[in-house]
């Protein structure tokens, strides 16, 4: 329960009466009443319930006209699929029957970043529409060299995403380097958005790696049905790294003739907006971008029609090692083995094994069938007594070897001094050779000097 309800479950408790003047001000139980007056019995009865309520007018008239077009009964036919309904075809009260409204959270199965600790060094930057400075880059620039420079993900929140130039930057992104994308976007902006997508000539594996989904606004909630909101929220995250959000929106209009700002946040300012994120997508519902764009899904190739391949994929879908990866049912794969091994039955009689499968089944019967020998082991000393061995014996036979190993050392030792000295003696040699040289050259050069100093 909320906390406000549960101050209500105490006696002793007052509630305070908040005015308008308060800045707390919120939720007025005669603004509701008049509000319901509007939706359901149209302008007139809502200006009466202003003035029984004697409040003052608190809508627009372009807010008188927002409310009263999104304005949805629980028996509207636009909301039949999220109605409950019993055996015999009545409504059922969600609030009693929770279960029927019960719906798995959409998971990001193209992945997500994993940046929760550390998001890099904490940015802000503010563009706007006109440019304050000469050398500032446009919104749009600043839009596309984040969604170029993308290397991890993608997540787009907008009301309103028809800029060509905009999505066709993701479209590369999501194809070409093979980076997740996902954009949410207002329920009746979606419309809007398959039109720009319907123009643009888009393949199955262009969006392969691109998840559409749509949601809308809070809503008010009364007793004869609700209000539905609209999604005014609009940013763009990169890699969970930064973040840019403001009144920007992804249209034409937007970035050439209205006024803008866009505000970059990098480093720990993206976390709030990564949570957002992830709240928005676990309660959007899903775009099926293949229906809407008429393209053949590649995930449910076995369920429905097939789709079109090139010549290659479809001699790989003929083949039936193929079949798992095509999506085959189990029956046609089931009927398929039977008929192979079958087959593999009749003719193994008539075929002659490849000396490959000889080579095989004669190293599996070495495996199985050879004998090894293994070195005779000598019995601990805890095993004398039961072999009827004396310790006389084995210490004796231990001296043997002792003996055998120091010999085997004395022999080493001895050729290890045979090599020394045979070293050392050509070592003499060519020393006494290298001396005597110098010196029969010796008086040569005496004389030589000799003669010298004479002349």
């Amino acid at each position: 329960m909320a906390e406000s309800q549960v101050l209500l479950l105490d006696e002793s408790h007052v509630n305070e009466k908040v005015t308008e003047a308060q800045a707390r001000f919120y939720y007025s139980e005669e603004q509701r009443r008049a509000l319901e007056a509007l939706v359901t019995r149209g302008e007139a009865a809502y200006r009466e319930a202003l003035r029984k309520e004697q409040l003052r007018d608190f809508l627009s008239s372009r807010e008188l006209q927002a409310l009263r077009g999104g304005w949805r009964g629980y028996d509207d036919p636009r909301e039949g699929g999220k109605v409950a309904r019993g055996p015999g075809g009545e409504t059922l009260s969600l609030a009693y029957w929770p279960e029927c409204s019960d719906t798995e959270v959409p998971p990001l199965d193209l992945g997500w970043t994993d940046k929760t600790f550390y998001r890099g060094i904490s940015r802000v930057a503010l563009f706007t529409h006109p440019r304050k400075e000469e050398g500032a880059p446009h919104l749009k620039e600043v839009v596309r060299e984040m969604i170029q420079q993308a290397q991890k993900i993608i997540a787009v929140v907008m009301d309103v995403f028809t800029d060509r130039d905009i999505f066709r930057d993701i479209v590369d992104a999501a194809y070409k380097r093979w980076i997740p994308v996902y954009i949410i976007l207002d329920e009746e902006g979606v419309k809007l958005f398959l039109e720009m997508c319907r123009c643009l000539d888009l393949s199955d594996l262009q969006i392969r790696n691109i998840r559409i989904r749509s949601v809308t606004g809070v809503g008010f909630y009364m007793p004869a049905g609700k209000i539905r909101g609209t999604l005014a929220s609009r940013f763009l995250m990169v890699d969970g790294e930064k973040v840019a959000t403001g009144s920007y929106s992804f249209t034409w209009s937007s970035s050439h003739i209205d006024r803008n700002i866009l505000l970059v946040l990098t480093g720990q300012h993206v976390e709030m907006f990564d949570v957002e994120f992830r709240e928005l997508y676990a309660i959007s519902e899903e775009v099926n971008f293949y229906k809407e764009l008429g393209i053949a899904n590649p995930f449910l190739l076995g369920i429905g029609k097939p789709g079109l391949h090139s010549s290659t994929v479809a001699r790989k879908f003929i083949n039936p090692k193929y079949g798992l990866v095509a999506g085959a049912t189990r029956g046609d794969m089931m009927l398929w083995a039977s008929r192979h091994r079958q087959d593999n039955q009749g003719n193994m009689e008539k075929e002659e094994t490849s000396e490959s499968k000889k080579r095989l089944n004669q190293f599996l019967n070495d495996l199985i069938t050879l004998e090894q020998e293994f070195p005779e082991i000598d019995p601990p000393l805890e095993n004398l007594n039961k072999l009827n061995r004396s310790p006389q014996k084995l210490f004796s036979r231990l001296h043997v070897d002792l003996k055998n190993k120091s010999k085997s050392r004395e022999s080493i030792r001895d050729v290890k001094k045979d090599d020394t000295q045979a070293n050392s003696k050509q070592g003499k040699r060519f020393a006494s050779g290298l001396f005597s040289r110098k010196a029969k050259r010796s008086p040569g050069s005496s004389i030589e000097a000799n003669s010298f100093a004479s002349e």
